[in-house]
């Protein structure tokens, strides 16, 4: 990626010839640095990876509201099913805004690395095959991306709540029931085949907390070596940003 010329950590001498103040271009200066554009490519990732890990965060919150029985118990009451398919219809929804947000952080992401770092060839080959170790690891990430195709392409997928219940304990969870998933014909093979090996009930509560944790710990280390890229630029920005913030603070007093 093009790096800019390095900028001074002292502000300039004099306004410049247009009459802004030197204050002003200054700031102009921090702003098109190398590690002011590092510091804002991290922050995108970040950016990316917090859109999906709401979603996930707000999927849960549900899950988690549910193991209350006080909170719960009247969706389950046979002499009125809609509180039940309510429940069932807002599962879906964060299901769905779940997948959708899996799916825009895995485009998002390849775009960034194509549109700023195409030519490193090493953080590429390091991304790639973090993305094959992580990712690849994990059987059921495959299936959640083509379950965000079947959601967005064919149906709601069919969903279904577990209770667990004793003197001791109670708990809720929810499913997707196998068979019709595996009626769409646009799975692919090694899909399909994980998919039929399945029981009747997938879990999907847990499938889609173990996506999140490794594609958390994926943008962790991306942000990371991003970071270790431009270490040096960022070092020179953070000094420069101090020096412009002790004499911003200066000229007005604070």
């Amino acid at each position: 990626m093009p790096m800019e010329d390095e900028v001074s950590a002292h502000a300039p001498d004099v306004d410049d010839p247009a009459g802004r103040p030197r204050l002003l271009v200054w700031q102009d200066e921090l702003n098109a640095s190398p590690g002011y554009h590092a510091i804002a490519l991290m922050d995108y990732i970040r950016r990316i990876g917090y859109v999906f890990q709401g979603n996930v965060a707000q999927y849960n919150a549900l899950v988690a509201q549910v193991q209350d029985p006080t909170h719960v118990l009247a969706a389950f009451d046979i002499s009125n099913p809609r509180a039940h398919d309510e429940l069932l219809s807002e599962v879906e929804r964060l299901l769905h805004n779940v997948l959708m947000a899996l799916s825009t952080r895995i485009d998002q992401q390849r775009v960034f690395l194509k549109e700023h770092f195409s030519t490193d060839t090493a953080l590429t080959a390091e991304y790639s095959a973090r993305i094959k170790s992580d990712f690849d690891g994990y059987a059921p990430a495959a299936f959640l991306r083509g379950l965000r195709n079947y959601l967005t392409h064919h149906r709601l997928p069919v969903a279904q709540s577990r209770q667990t219940f004793s003197k001791q304990s109670f708990s809720v969870t929810f499913v997707l029931l196998r068979q019709p998933l595996l009626e769409w014909s646009r799975w692919n093979s090694d899909t399909r085949g994980w998919l039929a090996a399945q029981d009747d009930e997938l879990e999907i509560v847990p499938m889609v907390d173990s996506y999140a944790r490794i594609a958390g710990g994926f943008d962790k280390w991306l942000h990371e070596r991003i970071n270790l890229k431009y270490a040096a630029a960022i070092r020179e920005y953070e000094e420069a940003a101090d020096a412009f913030n002790r004499e911003w603070d200066q000229a007005f007093g604070l």
